[in-house]
Parts: structure tokens; sequence; C-alpha cells
């Protein structure tokens, strides 16, 4: 006998009536209904710790494999908190799987202490990240972390030796590492066919003013010095919370660490590049010079990596570029140019005499799993302490690290030359940018 939706809310769902999915996941990260689940012995029990935006499209993609168990979410904000609850109910019910009534926690302390955790999501603002990543590690909790892995170079310096201490298996949510067209990207890229690259120009355009608004009361239900946790003391204002607390030194680092991250690491990856020898940078509030924005509406930032120049821009003024993109890269070869976004990616040959020097390439278009996908290598790499995943503590510092040097370069003004040995600039006034100043009581753990 089917299952009556009754019956199916009596094992434990309590959902409010009303709300649609439509527009809950965001569409293109390949959420998949999963149709048989395994054992309990087998299960991976999974908490998540910040609700919003991409911690509930974590959260689904968690639910989504056959062998996790969502026991748990966290949340400065209570109404966020509730709301998403009852958002993972709903979507639960409608792919037939069965999720008992979740703990509810506004303290991510109380998660951590929980021994059947096994594996928390962190998708907090990025200023919290790698406290609550190490704290998790000492814990003994495997971890996803979404991007940037912290909001500064020291800080994911420190993660990455949390991970190391305490043998724990770390996933970055840089989730086009798993993408299938990505991955044939970077084998193109590998191949040679595009001849010498010189040069990746790596974007990201458009976005929103955020008009200035006066200091206010904190909304009810939330906690707002655990909002802030190691970040300055500060009045309430809604410019600075949830969503656009990314355009807030303090908080985040702007489009170069909410885009850059994702977009750059393809670049990396590709040319197999680390660290840049000099970082130049230019820009400012320039689309919306009246703006709240603390973070460049418009930047260009030119990083030196041996024999290639890669290129990052971001402007809130355009749209999109000549190419039509709104985001993406572009490799410029001898032979010709690969450009990719998160939809394809396509070869354009260069012309010798009016014929083309390689074979063009038509559009190889993204399957649309690539979150499942990044999910399940994360959740497989746990059963077999396989620390090197898709998108490892390693590659999210890495990537995370020139996102850095380059917002560090044009909040110094300044061109840097970067000594990878050391970690630090030959510009010493530079270096003050590389390390938090974490309010009391919180601090960094240093772990070497």
């Amino acid at each position: 006998m089917s299952q009556s939706r009754r019956d199916f809310l009596g094992t434990g769902l309590s959902l409010a009536a009303g709300i649609s999915l439509a527009g809950l996941v965001p569409g293109g990260l390949g959420l998949q209904s999963c149709t048989t689940r395994k054992g309990a012995s087998d299960r991976i029990r999974v908490a998540l710790i910040g609700c919003r935006n991409m911690g509930f499209t974590d959260a689904c993609a968690f639910l989504e494999q056959p062998d996790v168990d969502l026991v748990a979410v966290c949340d400065i904000d209570k109404s966020i908190r509730e709301s998403r609850m009852t958002d993972i109910q709903k979507y639960a019910y409608d792919k037939k799987i069965i999720v008992p009534k979740l703990d509810q926690y506004e303290d991510f302390r109380k998660v951590l202490e929980r021994k059947d955790i096994d594996v928390v999501i962190i998708a907090t603002p990025d200023h919290w990240h790698a406290l609550i990543a190490i704290m998790a590690c000492e814990a003994g909790k495997d971890v996803y972390v979404e991007k940037p892995v912290a909001n500064s170079i020291y800080e994911a310096n420190q993660m990455v030796n949390a991970a190391r201490r305490y043998n724990r298996v770390v996933q970055v949510g840089q989730w086009q590492r798993s993408g299938l067209h990505w991955q044939e990207m970077v084998d193109y890229v590998r191949s040679g066919k595009l001849g010498p690259i010189s040069h990746v120009d790596v974007w990201r355009l458009g976005g929103n003013s955020v008009p200035k608004v006066s200091d206010s009361m904190v909304p009810p239900g939330v906690n707002y010095d655990m909002w802030l946790g190691p970040a300055p003391l500060r009045p309430f204002n809604q410019n600075r919370f949830h969503y656009n607390f990314r355009w807030f030194w303090e908080y985040a680092g702007g489009k170069m660490t909410d885009w850059g991250v994702h977009l750059l690491d393809m670049a990396m990856w590709a040319l197999k590049l680390n660290q840049p020898d000099s970082i130049t940078a230019k820009g400012g509030n320039l689309a919306f010079p009246n703006d709240a924005m603390e973070t460049p509406d418009t930047l260009t930032v030119d990083y030196q990596f041996d024999q290639v120049i890669v290129t990052w821009q971001n402007n809130f003024a355009l749209k999109t570029n000549e190419f039509g993109f709104d985001h993406g890269l572009c490799f410029h070869g001898t032979n010709g140019d690969l450009r990719a976004n998160r939809s394809f990616w396509e070869i354009v040959p260069a012309q010798l005499n009016g014929v083309p020097v390689i074979e063009p390439v038509p559009r190889n278009m993204n399957a649309g799993n690539d979150l499942a996908l990044h999910v399940r290598n994360f959740l497989d790499a746990i059963k077999v302490r396989n620390f090197n995943t898709a998108a490892s503590i390693l590659i999210g510092r890495d990537v995370a690290r020139v996102a850095h040097l380059g917002n560090i370069a044009y909040r110094s003004g300044q061109k840097l030359n970067w000594n990878a040995e050391t970690g630090t600039f030959n510009e010493k006034s530079a270096n003050n940018y590389l390390v938090p100043l974490y309010r009391r009581p919180w601090e960094i753990p240093k772990i070497s």
C-alpha cells in the first residue's frame, strides 16, 4: 500500500503548509532523488551549521545521498533556523525521504559536543569558517566547509594544520572540482592543443547596489553577539547581516572570495598553478560610488605566475563581456582560445590565412550534477579515510590564498611581491593583512 501524506508526516515530519519547493534549491547543482537507503551501521550522521543560502542547498544535497542522516541544524537566527527546518522537511517529503524531526541549536559548540554526529557542514559567513572548522576537527568531526575556506591567509593555513593534526577529512564547497565538463576542460588544456598559454582571463560581472541604511535594533530571535563572533563589536546594521555580509572586509572579501575562488580555481587546476610571484590590482566602488559596500564593485587583478598571467575582473556595471558570458574564464593559447563557464566549454581556434589552426570544439555542456558528485566524493572519502578529496583543504587553502592576495594588493594600493617560502610579502606593510585580529574571548588556535 502506498504511504499517504498523513502517514508520512506521522513518522516525524512536522510541515508547515503552503510553501513551494520552487526556488528553494538553486538550479544546476544536480540534486537527484534517492531510491534506496542503507542500513543504520553504514550511515553518516550530519549536522548543518549555518542554514541560509548554500547551507540549505548543501543540506539537501547530503539528504539525497542514500547513506546520510541529517540530524541537526544550527543557526544564530531563530527564524532562519525554524524556517529551514520546515524547508528541509518539505524537500525530503517531495523526494520521498523520511527525515525525523531535526534537533536545532543556536550555538555550534553544542553540535560539536555530540558524539553521535560524524560530519558538520559549515555554511556560516566567511569570518566564522576557520574557527568552527578547526574546533570541529579537534572534536573528531569530518568537515564540509563552504568557500572561501577562511577570511584570511593565516586562518586558511591553520585549517590545513588542524586537518592534518586530527586526521580529519575536509572537503571544501568548490563543487566545480567534481563537475565532469570542468574535468574535460582541464584535460583539454593539459593536452597542449592550445599551444603555449601565456594569459588567462577570469571574470564575474554584474551585481546590485547596497544603499546605505541606519543602524537599528537587533531583530528578535537573533544572537547578534554570536553572529559577530571573532569580528569587531559593531551596532547592528541590516546591510552587514545575512547575504550582504560579503561586501564588508571584517566578514568576507567581496566578489573576489564569493566567485573568484570558484573560477580562479579552474585556472589554477588546469595549469597546475600554486602561488603567484607578484600581484597588482586596481579598482574601487565605481559603479555605485555612494553605496554601503566596502569591497570594490569594480576590480581588476593581475597575477604573475612564472610564465603565465592570470587576470581577475569583477564589475557590477557590466552584465556580460564580449562573449556574452556574465562569468567564466578564457585560456589564451597560440592556437586558439578555450572559453568556459558553468554551463559549457568550447574551443575558438586561431586562424592562419583563413584556416583554423586547430579543430573547433562545439560547446561541451555541463551535466548539471556537480554538487551531487562533490558530496558523494566527500562521503566516499570519509569511509576509506582518504584525505585527498576532490576539493581538499589544501586545494581550498591554495585558491583562498590567491584570492586574498588579490584583495590585499587592492587594499594596500601597491604592487606586491609574494615570497612563497616565507608566506609573506616583500612589502612589509602589506603583511598586516595576513593575520586577523580576533575579538575576545575568541582566539584562533596556532597549530603547527
